[in-house]
């Protein structure tokens, strides 16, 4: 049977950590779609898997046996294509647990533990609630064909390393920016780990979350030496509640550090449903990739959506995760996460927790349905920012106006500043776009006959191209001559963005003729037609 991933489950009251406590903080109104938990149903063989072993009727100590372990190396195997010894995996109470026995075991007091921000809150606590020292060592982002793509800085990792530098902590793939690094990417800083001595733990809990035609590596396809990989059911099948965690180590003197800090911790049975549950969820292929089918047209839905109706945003396109990572460092606010909760009822993970608080993090496992709710309430909240302000020619507001005209006219294109500030300037209204108290745009309007208006001296700030403040500075203008009384708009476009406009809905009228020394046609709108 399918798994149906439309379906919404009421999850209130259940104690969720992602709606309850939600709810109980901010109101019952708030949509969560933050903690990297998902609104599925998890996969039917584990529900089965438990019911039976809850109708046996007693739960007493319980240990992992062979079935267990080759469970997870059969996953490896089959899932990864990484072959691995059952001997090689040890257990814990889950992953960021482990990350922290690990450094506390394998550091001494005042060493330093590298990340890679921005990355999984965990990390820089688990390093400093330890007593060592946390280096930052930032991801770098490109931008190519239009999409962030980030990448280590292996220059300046190598910089930050001297004697105290003990180890190396990644998220692969990784949290929040959804990159699943390459063989050659990790083997490179495999080669820089292994000259400076470096421990490396690898955070690999999302690997079952891949995109076409993107493969996992995991760093046990690099190398063994020096190397701890975690991992976890959890996010794959929804079950992070059941806290059941393992690591390989095939590095034996690493391994046995942490059998003895488990054994002194008397840290060595298991749940007994979390067992159960790792051995019936390594046997979901067929639902695991159905899974997979749903998330990535949610992903492309939400990348879509965002960069159509908030495209001053810069999402991730991710390769792995259910996570989308969100530069909003053009909204101009201290916390993006507050204000899309505020003013869109949207609770998101602040980008602050992440090294980053120009981003907020959108969790989108969940049916399609509450994540287009979702997108449409962070759209209310991002369009919350624009103002159409109409300035007076004697005011400081219509200065910048001024301002913006003389950089795209007269710098940018050659147009002297008399064709530009004409004799219709004083009498003509004037327009200031601002998206959250930044001046973006401008234009002016005047009535040419009773009825008919002239939008005239579009103009977007150079920096500020692309990211959809143009079509805003229309669509606000229309808005306000239509319910003014207009019945059509007139414009002279310049022939590069003729298309523009037509997309607006302009018709074109006439022939091109040349305005400033510059081609343009003439463009009509209606008010039926608006």
């Amino acid at each position: 049977m399918h798994p149906d991933f439309d379906q919404i489950v009421d999850r209130r009251n259940t104690a969720s950590f992602k709606w309850d406590l939600v709810h109980k903080l901010y109101g019952d109104d708030v949509l969560p779609m933050w903690i990297a938990d998902m609104d599925f149903v998890t996969c039917p063989k584990i529900i089965e898997a438990l019911k039976r072993r809850i109708e046996h009727g007693i739960f007493g100590y319980t240990f992992r046996g062979q079935e267990y372990y080759k469970t997870i190396v059969d996953w490896y195997a089959r899932r990864y294509g990484v072959q691995i010894e059952p001997d090689w995996i040890v257990n814990g109470p889950g992953v960021v647990p482990m990350l922290s026995f690990l450094i506390e075991k394998l550091t001494q007091p005042g060493d330093k533990v590298i990340i890679q921000p921005p990355v999984y809150p965990p990390f820089f606590r688990v390093v400093e609630n330890n007593g060592r020292r946390l280096v930052r060592n930032d991801l770098i982002r490109d931008i190519v064909d239009g999409k962030p793509v980030w990448k280590m800085d292996y220059e300046k990792l190598e910089s930050l390393i001297d004697d105290r530098t003990k180890m190396l902590i990644i998220s692969n793939p990784h949290n929040p920016v959804g990159r699943v690094w390459t063989f050659e990417e990790l083997e490179k800083l495999y080669k820089i780990a292994r000259k400076y001595d470096l421990i490396i733990l690898s955070d690999e809990i999302h690997a079952d979350i891949i995109y076409r035609p993107v493969k996992f590596t995991s760093f046990l396809a690099v190398g063994h030496e020096g190397v701890v990989v975690l991992n976890s059911p959890g996010k794959t099948f929804n079950i992070a509640g059941l806290t059941n965690s393992y690591a390989i180590i095939p590095d034996r003197t690493i391994r046995r550090e942490y059998k003895n800090y488990m054994e002194n911790l008397e840290l060595l049975a298991g749940n007994v449903l979390s067992l159960e549950a790792l051995k019936a969820a390594y046997e979901c292929d067929d639902w695991v990739d159905a899974l997979l089918s749903y998330l990535e047209s949610n992903r492309d839905f939400a990348y879509h959506y965002i960069k159509t109706n908030m495209p001053a945003l810069v999402p991730s396109h991710p390769e792995g995760t259910y996570l989308l990572w969100i530069d909003c460092s053009e909204m101009n606010v201290e916390s993006p996460a507050k204000l899309f909760l505020e003013r869109g009822r949207v609770y998101l993970n602040d980008g602050a927790d992440f090294g980053a608080p120009e981003c907020v993090r959108l969790n989108f496992a969940c049916p399609k349905s509450v994540l287009q709710e979702g997108l449409e309430r962070m759209r209310v909240a991002y369009n919350s920012g624009f103002e159409l302000k109409e300035c007076r020619v004697d005011n400081d507001e219509y200065e910048i106006c001024r301002e913006i005209r003389t950089e795209v006219f007269n710098k940018e294109q050659g147009i002297p500043l008399e064709l530009d500030f004409d004799e219709h300037e004083k009498t003509a209204r004037h327009f200031l776009l601002k998206f959250f108290s930044r001046p973006v745009a401008t234009a002016r309007a005047r009535q040419i006959e009773p009825g008919i208006w002239k939008i005239e001296r579009v103009a977007v700030r150079l920096q500020d191209r692309g990211k959809g403040f143009g079509k805003k500075l229309m669509s606000l203008l229309e808005e306000k001559l239509f319910s003014e009384g207009a019945q059509k708009l007139t414009l002279n476009a310049q022939i590069q963005v003729k298309d523009f406009y037509v997309k607006l809905g302009y018709n074109i009228v006439g022939s091109e003729f040349l305005e400033a020394g510059i081609p343009h046609v003439k463009c009509e709108k209606t008010r039926a037609e608006g």
